[in-house]
């Protein structure tokens, strides 16, 4: 009676200290061993407060995807499988009425059989009791679940061979890879010494490349699997023919999700299960019933029988873990357990856990830890603990003893064995960078012999201080708490310091972002004491994924970001981590990409919404990856049915895509890897207005929209009126054509659209008249219709180069006349601009060598390439412009074919559009230009008279910005950058230097890091380093051009009395984001005179600045305003206007910089951005 008393306390105790806190804490440390020592006398009562006490804690959760349900509960707790069934799943497959010949009487298929649909025949698994094995020593074929993966071939028929029949892809929990083996033996059973083919992160790469091969299960999963719940119904002559059809048993259509990483779409009941998964048993009522009453019982009594092996299973579990805490419970007082109720009975359940099986464990295990104490036998693998160093580590991870004990043998057996030759390029990066680890095929060099080298002393003291480093689950790999861990490695070892923790961070950097601080001390412990190199450490993180969990504190890096939960879900980051393959550092980037990440659950949000778009679009585990990776909000895309059965906003995407884009899945699949955004615009607000614009203004057929979208799928995310059409207009005016034959140039070309308007398309247009000797636009317009590619060939490197090499190789004459006859070939073959430089260098060397005549040689053939489509035969009007503003250079509303479709869209009459274009003057609100009637709008200038003014000098600054490292599909958003921008200043007079060195010195005022610029470097330019936060090229592009503001009102802060002279100041900006903000003065002076930067916003009617960097563009525009004269707010004290100076910005191609120069000084910006990373990195001095 007193023993109940006391575990009652002590179990509601302890139950209100998990319901206070979730993680351990000193309080449960202390019960802990009193509840162990109660465990060892169990009661009614003190069994029944032990699993209270584990069924109130955090459950070791398990991802499980059901045919009808999709749900999120520990394994084998059926009670919590119950969901409300989603209209998002796949359809149960129709039983086929279709024999099998080789199935008995009992229901036993002797001969595997070929799947039609991807799905794998399962060996017998053994049965509970030896009689029962010899019974059923026969194979066994069980339904997989109907999912989308007809690309990829999974049967394993041995008829079907690769290579090899006896080739076979097993799990390794050790490197968390798909490995390819070979067995040895005749037999095709799996044993643990075959032989290490290949491995992979996922599993449909494995079987892309041995498509025959058999997919084994891992050894430690039980048959049947966890959620494959299989009727072992003896066949007889009532039994249904679906019961005949399925060889003796009826599987419950479920589709299933455990810990196995890179199993993408593949769930574990379409796996393969051999002899080794005979010591493992799930009995969660899956076990055969009684074959003499299973007949006549009805479906009542089938349920309550089922209900009753459900409550056998449970006690079995219970069973189990009341074994294990009496084999691991540690006589000694002073051994407390870090975190051993993390354990839970519904873990055994599903692992299919007995005692006897916990038993014989747990006797390998101890043997494992200690063989190589005393020496130990030749050949075995062990570690040489004491037997307190083994009841210390057992009592404090105790799930060791639910490992299969060839996997830990692998484990240490690498630790041991010697570092592969140095001769090895791929370990020879991982070991000096850490970078590449995912490509080296870790399986294949252990099997090899080779490993991280460490010295038997190393390996048992590491594995003794911090047993979780033989973690092979996600879920049992997190160390304890950093203070509890930070204390005993300090009073033990006194190694652990900040510097020490430093120089971890700065080695291991790439590892540890976004990792647990646990994981740095744990490091720290094997550099600092035992001596471990930082090689061989950088080659264990890279092998052994488990080595570094995720950080559950967010910091301030991504709190100031977004919205974010104050402690990160662990079940949602570690699944990202198993299904995705990827490290801490990649979530962390993932989470401050998009913050609202931190708050979606593993079950009902981001497993749905990857199996929908993998199965949606087709994609393989690595395609899905790389979309995750760059586009991380694409798991917050709505994937389920809304209420009212309307589809999900991706449904509502996909339809577009194929029925009014007129795209295939497999175009749509390629243009959303290469765009992964395409998914995310707005069908109203983005898409379906650029499909009219396609169709509707440019004229292109439809059937070619889907190529459009395929080959630039970045074109649907650029802004119409600022970006597109100005583009199109451009082309337009410059070449004389109509907007359906620009149409038609985009169809055949369409990254033209891309190409940036000031700093490709008008120069290289311009360019072309003037060498080519073309004085009408519409002889030019020809001249690109030909050649619709040109423009995308580079204005120095391939369009002046072209004419340079033909001019070379004419017979020799003056180079004017020969470059005169150049462009004369150019002219009447202008497809010579698409080719290389190397094709045509080539073709002129045949030429030559046969002695004909270059000239004649490269005039146009009659052969060429098909034209897409042909231009309308009708005759086409003059083009009609509409827009917002009169200077037509930005804000275009519409291209209209000619005057009477524009008319009759705005509900007018043709003579009063024709009118308004030749007026100037607005019409309902909107401006309207034509080709043929040009509207004259003279643009306003800031710059004031200056008759009375001695002097005027004239600066030029042209502003740069870049980051590094650069943007890319490769690169995961997310990651951390740096950022820099270069401004060059020219003046026309004769005291540049003067100015010039005065600048410099404003700089050093403004700046607070310089770049060094080397002796080569003239003084006309400035570098330094971006110093706000989240850098990216937009705002650097942004910030640079504040900065020079800055600098100008610093320099002119000395000169604002002297009356006698007047700045005239241009400020050129490369960037095209940059230019949408500043090319209408008018607004940004308005926007200077608002004195905050909510005032601001309000102005431009926007509530959130971060499309805007309103931190940068307030300070610009407060900046522009004072440099042109304008007066301060009333709020203003420390800032006075300058009278004597007028600034106005500019494109900088339309500057005195030639192309080459602005690329330089692109490239300086960056090479700031790349100075600051370095020293950031410690690579080079501060």
């Amino acid at each position: 009676m007193m023993r109940s008393l006391i575990t009652f306390l002590c179990a509601a105790f302890y139950v209100s200290a998990v319901i206070n806190d979730g993680q351990l804490s000193a309080t449960r440390c202390l019960m802990a061993p009193l509840m162990m020592v109660l465990m060892n006398f169990p009661s009614p009562l003190s069994v029944l407060a032990f699993q209270h006490v584990q069924t109130n804690r955090p459950a070791a959760g398990h991802i499980s995807r059901r045919t009808h349900h999709v749900v999120f509960a520990a394994k084998g707790d059926q009670s919590s499988m119950e969901a409300s069934p989603s209209k998002n799943t796949v359809k149960k497959r129709k039983p086929s009425t279709k024999k099998k010949k080789n199935a008995t009487k009992k229901g036993v298929n002797k001969k595997r059989r070929t799947s039609s649909k991807g799905n794998v025949a399962l060996k017998t698994a053994s049965s509970a009791t030896a009689a029962a094995d010899k019974s059923r020593n026969a194979k066994i074929n069980a339904s997989s679940i109907k999912s989308n993966k007809k690309s990829v071939t999974t049967t394993a028929n041995k008829k079907n061979q690769n290579n090899s029949p006896t080739y076979y892809i097993q799990f390794s929990r050790v490197f968390q890879r798909h490995v390819v083996y070979n067995t040895k033996t005749d037999t095709t059973t799996p044993t643990a010494n075959d032989q290490v083919i290949h491995s992979f992160e996922f599993l449909d790469d494995a079987i892309t490349s041995y498509p025959k091969a058999r997919i084994v299960a891992p050894r430690d999963v039980p048959f049947p699997p966890p959620l494959c719940t299989i009727d072992w119904t003896l066949l007889s002559s009532s039994s249904s023919s679906a019961a005949v059809a399925a060889a003796g048993y009826n599987k419950i259509e479920e589709e299933c999700e455990t810990t196995i990483a890179g199993m993408g779409l593949f769930g574990l009941c379409e796996l393969e299960y051999d002899a080794d998964n005979n010591h493992v048993h799930n009995r969660n009522g899956k076990y055969p019933v009684d074959t003499t009453t299973t007949a006549t019982i009805s479906d009542g009594n089938n349920a309550n029988q089922q209900q009753q092996q459900q409550q056998q299973h449970d006690v079995q579990s219970n069973e189990a873990l009341r074994t294990l805490l009496k084999l691991v419970s540690s006589s000694s007082s002073s051994v407390i357990p870090r975190h051993f109720f993390r354990l839970d009975h519904r873990r055994f359940a599903l692992g299919g856990h007995t005692p006897e099986s916990i038993t014989i464990n747990h006797a390998r295990v101890v043997t494992l830890l200690s063989r190589a104490r005393d020496g130990g036998s030749s050949g075995s693998i062990g570690l040489a603990m004491s037997s307190s160093d083994v009841a210390f580590v057992l009592s404090n991870f105790p799930q060791l003893c639910l490992y299969d004990t060839l996997e830990l043998e692998t484990f240490i057996r690498f630790l041991l064995a010697p570092l592969p030759p140095s001769n090895i390029p791929s370990i020879a990066i991982v070991a000096e960078t850490g970078v590449g680890g995912e490509k080296v095929d870790w399986p294949r060099l252990a099997y090899e012999g080779y490993g991280v080298g460490l010295s038997l002393e190393q390996a048992t003291k590491a594995m003794r201080l911090m047993p979780e480093l033989m973690a092979l689950y996600y879920e049992d790999s997190r160390k304890p708490s950093v203070g509890y861990l930070y204390t005993q490695l300090q009073q033990k070892i006194n190694v652990m310091s900040p510097q020490l923790c430093d120089e971890v961070k700065m080695q291991l950097g790439q590892f540890l972002e976004g990792a647990d601080f646990s994981d740095t001390l744990t490091l720290g412990y094997l550099y600092g004491y035992l001596g471990i190199s930082w090689k061989k450490l950088r080659l264990l993180l890279s092998a052994f994924p488990l080595w570094t969990t995720n950080n559950l504190d967010p910091g301030w890096e991504i709190l100031q970001r977004g919205p974010v939960r104050s402690s990160l879900k662990r079940h949602s980051l570690d699944y990202l981590r198993q299904r995705l393959q990827i490290r801490p550092s990649d979530v962390y980037k993932m989470i401050k990409t998009h913050t609202r990440l931190s708050t979606y659950d593993a079950a009902t949000k981001i497993l749905p919404t990857l199996d929908k778009l993998q199965r949606s679009l087709g994609l393989r585990n690595s395609e899905l990856r790389q979309l995750i990776l760059r586009m991380p909000s694409v798991i917050g895309m709505g994937t389920s049915e809304k209420d009212g059965g309307e589809p999900s906003a991706f449904d509502q995407r996909l339809d577009f895509f194929q029925n009014e884009a007129g795209m295939s899945i497999k175009e749509l699949k390629e243009a959303v890897l290469k765009q992964p955004s395409l998914i995310h615009y707005g069908i109203d607000s983005s898409l379906r207005p650029k499909l009219d614009f396609f169709l509707r203004e440019l004229g292109i057929p439809h059937e070619h929209i889907g190529r459009i979208i395929h080959t630039s799928p970045a074109i649907m995310g650029l802004a119409l009126t600022d970006t597109l059409r100005p583009k199109v207009a451009s082309i337009m005016k410059l070449c004389a054509l109509h907007p359906y034959e620009v149409g038609m140039m985009v169809a055949v070309s369409p990254p033209t659209l891309f190409l940036s308007q000031k700093g490709k398309i008008e120069p290289a247009l311009k360019y072309l008249a003037i060498a080519l000797s073309l004085d009408e636009p519409r002889d030019l317009g020809e001249l690109v219709l030909k050649a619709p590619r040109l423009l995308r060939q580079g204005l120095e490197t391939s369009l002046m180069k072209k004419i340079d090499l033909i001019a070379e190789a004419l017979p020799p004459t003056n180079m004017e006349d020969s470059k005169r006859v150049a462009a004369d070939i150019l002219r009447q073959n202008p497809a010579l601009f698409d080719t290389s430089n190397a094709v045509i260098t080539e073709r002129i060397d045949r030429c030559v060598d046969a002695g004909k005549d270059v000239a004649q040689y490269l005039l146009p053939s009659t052969k060429g390439r098909k034209k897409l489509f042909q231009l309308p035969t009708r005759e086409m009007g003059d083009p009609i412009f509409m827009s917002s503003i009169a200077t037509f250079d930005s804000s275009l509303l519409k291209i209209y074919p000619d005057a009477a479709s524009s008319a009759k869209e705005m509900g007018l009459k043709r003579a009063d559009i024709v009118k308004a274009c030749t007026n100037g003057l607005p019409l309902d609100g909107h401006y309207f230009s034509s080709l043929m009637y040009p509207c004259e709008v003279k643009s306003k200038s800031l710059s004031a008279s200056t008759a009375d003014t001695t002097k005027t000098i004239s600066v030029s600054m042209f502003c740069s910005g870049g980051i590094y490292p650069s943007d890319s599909v490769e690169a995961t958003r997310g990651q951390s950058t740096t950022g820099g921008f270069a401004i060059q200043i020219t003046s026309e007079g004769t005291e540049e230097t003067r100015l010039l060195f005065e600048m410099s010195n404003a700089a050093n005022k403004c700046f607070g890091i310089r770049v060094p610029l080397g002796r080569e470097r003239s003084g006309d330019k400035l570098l330094t380093v971006f110093p706000l936060v989240n850098p990216s090229r937009n705002r650097c592009d942004l910030f640079s051009c504040a900065s020079a503001l800055r600098v100008l009102e610093a320099f002119l802060a000395t000169k604002r009395k002297d009356i006698q002279l007047s700045y005239d100041i241009k400020v050129h900006t490369d960037s095209t984001y940059v230019w949408k903000f500043v090319r209408d003065q008018e607004r940004l002076m308005s926007l200077g005179s608002c004195f905050t930067s909510q005032e601001m916003l309000s102005r431009l009617d926007v509530t959130d600045g971060s499309s805007f960097n309103v931190d940068i563009l307030h300070p610009l525009a407060r900046s522009f305003s004072r440099l042109n004269g304008q007066e301060e707010p009333p709020q203003s004290k420390n800032h006075r206007p300058v009278y004597n100076s007028r600034v106005n910005f500019c494109s900088s191609f339309d500057g005195k910089l030639q192309p080459r120069e602005i690329k330089t000084l692109k490239e300086l910006g960056k090479s700031a951005a790349m100075w600051q990373f370095n020293r950031e990195k410690s690579f080079v001095p501060k």
